[in-house]
């Protein structure tokens, strides 16, 4: 294969192909890995990664003076900001927005809305996605990556999870200058795993894994020093290590994950069987000129096909995957994902452009705390001297020794001294005591740096945001319009694009890995749709395309696509979409009241989306895949509804829903008019002091 294909690398920076021996694709991965490092180290967000995770872990590098009476305060008012902010920004709403423009799949798109909510939420991916955004706070860009994975060393019950990573754990080569990670034609995920998970994933590798200590970022060269190192130190509670500590065990696996487009074509005369026979990422590449299906006529209902162009016979057209330690060769081959993207999506909370990095949440905040610190350090060294000050003696009246010895503070203290040597005490302060007061002008000079710090973290906009969405209600205007601040709205904006590529990585991880059983116990026997009750229960993917003839249960017929094909074809036709400012509620306050407003007003819509909207647990589901299907269904619900009450209190004697009312026809009826009379208008009360809508004449 490798003589038709390539004999020789035309070009240095293309990944040598599979058939070359094991040292020279581990040559070139160690070279992707030294060129996105020194990528990395060019940033200028890297810059700050150090002190940031300094400061985030409670070292301080900028203490002038290390004696050991002086104030070693730290209040760390930046770390307390950093966490506000990220803990705000990362309480998203748990929804997932799949449809589809074709209404063949509107069932599908339905089923894989309440699965993927199921799974956000019983996964805890809120929580993946915070410590992602912590990553981003110290380290410019945090990275999470969706997997499919099973549990105890690859033999329990496999879940989805998503894995974080600090920016020095993802490593590109040829970055694009739109900053766009996905169309690198390398990207490296540096991660490690105990010997015994390594061992256990990779069986027949056991004898070239040979386990380290750690050696990535997060220990030898950032981390050891201040945040207690990797999981192995946190297990064993060797935190407090020091410079002359003994080094960990050597216990640790690295592993790189190296994600490369690669552009090889299948130029011989014959199909290629590429991947893991018998594994979901298996398939065949065709050869160029080779009859492909490409559908079914309508009127013969026999299938066409087509000459496959060198698009159709790439060897990799979903990624290549080369996995490896920095010794071993591991796994080359097809990505595992039938996604076809670099599996992980990367979130910043301060993106620039001409900065594919970012920056950290310290970037702009690590001088001003640092002198907050130093006015409450240099205040607090007041304090304790004003305490226990400084004395001077007269040495002609007290011994040395009893001057060493003597201790103002010390209850019933004795002092012996020459009565005549000296006229008044033998001891006074080096220094007047107004040394000691505390400037109320310094303080004031604090207090307006921690503004400025709130200020430069735009920490009274996310605390706003928080405020609203725990009122749940409309009548603060004032707070809504704080909480759409421009900052902390562009933030939250930024958060949309990586969690619609979330959305589509884990649409196709669902077809690729949960069977039927599975998804019924997400949905119910009811909501499975019955294109995936065919003859394959093992799998979600539909067992023919639209428009192919299935056969019947006793002789089914095979369909021309493959599995892949016929997967990504119910992927594709469901897309996630995400509302504008919908993750973090900015707009979904003022949706609340709009929806019963418009409803009142007559527009068809379903008690479900408002129920929805204002966050209603177990409100219960209607049919339908849009707002005015759910509708229509809840109109023919309430009919029955009716009907049946009706029934039954005729049945008991009762006067049935819907009467003749006795008060009704009275031309003054008593009590509060009806709303909705009138079109809805702002109005204020209690002297202005607030706002509300109004419907009523």
């Amino acid at each position: 294969m490798a003589e038709n294909l390539t004999s020789s690398l035309p070009f240095d920076w293309q990944c040598p192909p599979a058939a070359l021996a094991d040292n020279k694709r581990l040559g070139w991965l160690d070279e992707a890995v030294e060129q996105g490092q020194a990528w990395l180290k060019n940033q200028r967000g890297y810059r700050d990664m150090r002190k940031a995770l300094d400061t985030l872990s409670g070292r301080d590098a900028s203490r002038l003076d290390n004696s050991s009476y002086r104030s070693q305060l730290n209040s760390n008012p930046l770390k307390r900001d950093i966490r506000e902010v990220v803990g705000v920004m990362a309480k998203l709403r748990p929804f997932w927005g799949y449809h589809s423009d074709n209404h063949a799949y509107d069932a599908s798109a339905e089923m894989m809305n309440k699965v993927t909510r199921a799974i956000y939420l019983e996964q805890f991916f809120d929580v993946s996605i915070k410590d992602a955004l912590r990553y981003a706070s110290a380290t410019a860009r945090g990275w999470v990556r969706p997997v499919y994975r099973r549990k105890m060393y690859g033999t329990g019950r496999g879940d989805l999870a998503l894995l974080t990573y600090g920016a020095p754990c993802v490593l590109p080569v040829q970055l694009p200058g739109s900053g766009n990670w996905q169309e690198a034609y390398a990207v490296t995920i540096l991660d490690e795993m105990p010997v015994a998970m390594a061992h256990g994933m990779w069986p027949d590798k056991q004898a070239v894994i040979k386990p380290k200590n750690s050696r990535y970022w997060y220990s030898d060269d950032t981390v050891r020093k201040a945040a207690g190192g990797n999981w192995i130190r946190r297990a064993f509670g060797q935190v407090n290590r020091t410079a002359d500590a003994p080094a960990l065990a050597d216990l640790l696996v690295p592993i790189r994950y190296t994600y490369v487009i690669d552009l090889s074509v299948n130029t011989t005369k014959a199909e290629i069987p590429m991947g893991e026979p018998g594994s979901s990422w298996s398939y065949n590449v065709p050869y160029v000129g080779q009859d492909i299906p490409v559908g079914t006529d309508p009127r013969s209902g026999q299938p066409l096909f087509r000459k496959a162009d060198a698009n159709d016979a790439r060897l990799y057209p979903y990624r290549r995957l080369l996995i490896s330690t920095d010794s071993a060769l591991l796994y080359d081959g097809p990505s595992f994902d039938w996604h076809g993207m670099f599996p992980a999506v990367s979130f910043t909370m301060d993106a620039w452009p001409w900065e594919p990095l970012g920056f950290s949440l310290v970037h702009d905040g690590y001088e001003i705390n640092e002198a907050i610190k130093e006015i409450e350090r240099g205040n607090m060294d007041k304090v304790r001297a004003g305490l226990n000050p400084s004395l001077a003696y007269d040495s002609n009246a007290v011994a040395s020794k009893e001057a060493r010895e003597f201790d103002p503070m010390m209850p019933r203290g004795r002092c012996g001294f020459d009565g005549a040597a000296v006229e008044a005490t033998p001891f006074r302060t080096v220094l007047d005591k107004e040394f000691y007061a505390v400037d109320p002008n310094v303080m004031a000079f604090r207090e307006a740096l921690m503004d400025a710090l709130h200020g430069q973290l735009a920490v009274k906009d996310v605390m706003a945001l928080a405020k609203m969405r725990a009122a749940g209600s409309m009548d603060d205007l004032e707070k809504i319009v704080e909480a759409q601040g421009p900052i902390v709205e562009d933030m939250s904006r930024s958060m949309e694009p990586p969690m619609r590529d979330l959305g589509d990585m884990v649409k196709y991880l669902v077809l690729q890995y949960y069977n039927v059983p599975r998804i019924m116990q997400y949905v119910g026997a009811d909501g499975v749709t019955p294109e995936i009750f065919d003859y394959d229960p093992s799998s979600l993917v539909p067992s023919h395309l639209p428009g192919e003839n299935p056969g019947t249960a006793d002789a089914p017929a095979p369909s021309a696509y493959t599995r892949l094909q016929r997967a990504r074809n119910l992927a594709d036709n469901l897309r996630f979409y995400i509302l504008p400012n919908s993750l973090h509620e900015m707009q979904q306050m003022t949706m609340k009241l709009g929806l019963i407003q418009l409803r009142k007003a007559g527009v068809m819509i379903d008690s479900q989306t408002i129920a929805e909207a204002w966050g209603i647990a177990n409100y219960g589901t209607l049919d339908g895949n849009t707002v005015l299907e759910r509708w229509r269904n809840e109109q023919e619900l309430q009919l029955e509804m009716a009907a049946r009450m009706k029934e039954l209190a005729g049945a008991a004697g009762l006067t049935p829903p819907g009467a003749a009312n006795p008060a009704a026809g009275k031309p003054n009826p008593e009590g509060r008019p009806t709303s909705g009379a009138a079109a809805p208008r702002l109005v204020s009360k209690e002297g202005g002091a607030r706002s509300t809508i109004a419907e009523s004449k």
